[in-house]
Formats: C-alpha cells, sequence, structure tokens
C-alpha cells in the first residue's frame, strides 16, 4: 500500500489534484490572512458589511454581525494554515487525526455555505438570458459590472478555497487513514461506493434532484405565457409591463438546461460523447468534466436555499401586509416560494448524484490496482448502464 501511494506521488500531472490540493489549500489561507491584515489597516474592503444582516441575498455569515465575521476571517487564515500544515505533516493518532479531519470539515462548510452567497446562484442563473439577449441592455451592463464587483469576487475567492480546503481534508483522511491516496480505496470490501451500488442510489438522487427545477421551469413559463397561477391580478399585470416574467425566462431556462444536463449523471451519453459531438463523438467523457461544474452548482443551490429559507419569514409577512387574499397567498407559496423552498434538496440530491456517478465511473485504479471487476459483475454493470 504504501509502496503504491508512493508511485501515485510522482506523476507532475495537474490533474493529480491529490498532489497539489493540501499545498494550495494551506496557500489560499496564508493569502486570506494578508487581505485580513490589509483589511483591519485600511478599514477599507472587509466583505460582510453591516446591512448584509437583513439582506438574503447576501452570505449568511454576515447576517451574524461583523464580529462573528472578523472571527471567521481571523480563523480562515493563519490557524487554518496551520492544521494544514499539520495534514501535510502527517499528523494522526486517536486524538489529532479526528481533530484535523473535523477542522478541515468545518472549514470546508464555513468557507462553501456561509461566505457565498444568494446572488452568486442568481448571477450564474441569468447567465443564459444575457447570452440571448432576454434583458435589456441597460441591464446586460448593470450585470456585467456587478462580476467585477469585491463582494462577488470574493465570494469566488471562497468558493475556491472551499473546495481547495474539501481536497486537502479528504487527501489527509485517505493518507491518515491506509487508503489510497487516489482513490480513496482500502483492502476491504467497497459496500456502498462499488460501482452497481453507486449507479443505483446515485439515480434515485438524481430523479430527486430533477423535481425542483421542472417545477420553478413550470411556474416562470406559465408566468410569461399569461397564466397567473394563483397571484393576484393587479401584481401579475405589474410584472408583465416591467417585463419581470419575461426575465424570469431566463432563470426557468437555466434551470431545464441544468435538468437536461443532470441526466447526463445516469444515461450513457454522460460517460460516451454522442455522435451529433462532431470532433469528440465517441470519446470518453472526462469524469471532472461533469463532476466539477455540478459540484460547483450544488453548493450554489444549497447556499441559495438557505438564504431563501433564512428569510421566509419577511416574504409571507410582506404577501400578508401586502393586502394579499387568502387565495393569492396562498398561490404565493406554493407558486412563488415553493420551488425555491426545494433548493437545497435540488443541492444535496445533485451532490449525492454526482458522487454516485464519480463512484460508478472511476474504474479500477491506476496506482494501487484496486476496483477491478469480475466478469459477472462487470456484466451487471453494463447491464445497468444500458438501462439507465
Amino acid at each position: 500500500m504504501k509502496k503504491s501511494q508512493e508511485i501515485g506521488t510522482v506523476g507532475g500531472r495537474v490533474r493529480d489534484w491529490q498532489r497539489w490540493a493540501p499545498y494550495a489549500a494551506v496557500a489560499w489561507s496564508l493569502i486570506y490572512a494578508v487581505l485580513g491584515v490589509i483589511w483591519a489597516v485600511s478599514g477599507r474592503g472587509f466583505p460582510f458589511a453591516p446591512e448584509a444582516v437583513s439582506n438574503i441575498m447576501e452570505p449568511l455569515l454576515g447576517r451574524f454581525g461583523a464580529g462573528v465575521a472578523w472571527i471567521v476571517v481571523m480563523l480562515s487564515g493563519i490557524p487554518a494554515a496551520v492544521v494544514g500544515a499539520a495534514m501535510l505533516r502527517g499528523v494522526g493518532g486517536k486524538v489529532f487525526r479526528p481533530l484535523l479531519i473535523t477542522a478541515g470539515a468545518l472549514l470546508t462548510g464555513i468557507l462553501l455555505l456561509l461566505m457565498t452567497g444568494l446572488n452568486l446562484l442568481v448571477k450564474v442563473g441569468y447567465i443564459p438570458g444575457v447570452i440571448l439577449g432576454l434583458v435589456t441592455a441597460e441591464k446586460i451592463q448593470a450585470y456585467m459590472e456587478s462580476w467585477t464587483q469585491w463582494a462577488t469576487i470574493h465570494q469566488f475567492l471562497c468558493l475556491i478555497g472551499g473546495f481547495l480546503w474539501l481536497a486537502a481534508t479528504v487527501c489527509y483522511s485517505r493518507r491518515s487513514g491506509g487508503a489510497c491516496l487516489y482513490c480513496g480505496r482500502q483492502d476491504s470490501p467497497e459496500g456502498w461506493t462499488s460501482t452497481i451500488t453507486a449507479a443505483r442510489w446515485g439515480r434515485i438522487a438524481l430523479y430527486v434532484a430533477m423535481v425542483a427545477p421542472v417545477f420553478y421551469a413550470f411556474t416562470r413559463y406559465a408566468w410569461a405565457l399569461g397564466f397567473p397561477l394563483g397571484m393576484g391580478e393587479e401584481r401579475f399585470r405589474s410584472g408583465q409591463e416591467s417585463g419581470l416574467w419575461i426575465g424570469g425566462l431566463s432563470l426557468a431556462t437555466f434551470g431545464l438546461v441544468g435538468a437536461t444536463l443532470m441526466l447526463g449523471l445516469v444515461q450513457h451519453w454522460g460517460e460516451v460523447f454522442p455522435r451529433w459531438m462532431i470532433g469528440l463523438a465517441g470519446r470518453r467523457v472526462p469524469i471532472a468534466l461533469a463532476v466539477i461544474p455540478a459540484s460547483i452548482v450544488s453548493v450554489l443551490l444549497i447556499v441559495g436555499g438557505i438564504g431563501i429559507w433564512s428569510g421566509l419569514n419577511q416574504m409571507v409577512v410582506n404577501l400578508v401586509t401586502g393586502g394579499a387574499e387568502n387565495k393569492e397567498i396562498i398561490g404565493g407559496l406554493i407558486f412563488e416560494l415553493g420551488p425555491t423552498l426545494l433548493f437545497p434538496v435540488w443541492g444535496v440530491a445533485l451532490a449525492v448524484a454526482t458522487l454516485g456517478y464519480y463512484y460508478r465511473r472511476r474504474g479500477q485504479c491506476k496506482v494501487c490496482g484496486r476496483g477491478a471487476l469480475s466478469q459477472p459483475t462487470q456484466q451487471r454493470a453494463k447491464s445497468n448502464e444500458v438501462q439507465s
């Protein structure tokens, strides 16, 4: 086992994230520590503004106040780098191993879920509308300028840091636990991570993930086509005059495109490029081509959904105090808020389906040799792929 891991550390390839991700995570924390010093000394650039406390679009960390935000920023710098250095040195044992893994997991969750916000999901969701010209030139200009704002750049920085720390924690867990650094397998049976089992629960997770985008697209397309779906006549007409419902087509289209692409996690064309893709037809789809974007989208959906749920009480109050009738309130809860309240479910289910896709496709490890399928198992796996 040790020999196989040593062989796996001499590739030098960029895609060998198991080699460079832990060092990149430490470097990220050191850079973030420098940013924290700059913010403290200059008094400018701190990304968690006081007004973010009541804004559901902003990162969740800002809701806890500037004091808590500063503590998290400081812990994400030098202390996190120290944790990363301990991981690189292979510090283990019954006490330190669980502590280091827990620290890495907490930092990953904070960076991905608390330091990114719903506004990042909205920006990504409007990409198809901007490309297809579904919004006005003024809105396109404002949209492009929003990508250059420091708050948005900081969220992307935290997104990158979160995934780097996730990778670093996984690498440390594998190395300190006696598993293969590259595939994570041990000599024991694979169990729920086996090809056939992962294909089964991954497919179930995908079907769960499909509910939210289809429901969301149904409501937004209905509004654009003139069906209010329980919405008050005055409010619906106002949305038509302002072009709000047409703008919603962008997010609905993005959701449908995403739902279609998600099918590739269980379909054959998610493994081999279809014939109509000239120049790529017949070639194997790189696992990273599906796993990386799906992982990012799943995080954005979870974060966005948490942000929406955190502001649910205020949104319900706005419906009630806005003079809406009971029928309009029920319609608003079902058709306006309903699909967005499913975003966390969508995100978690997509993450699970993506993990199932990875386990299903990773095959035999080229480093440790584990994961080779027997002939009957290969036949069952191929049968499952055809059925999916």
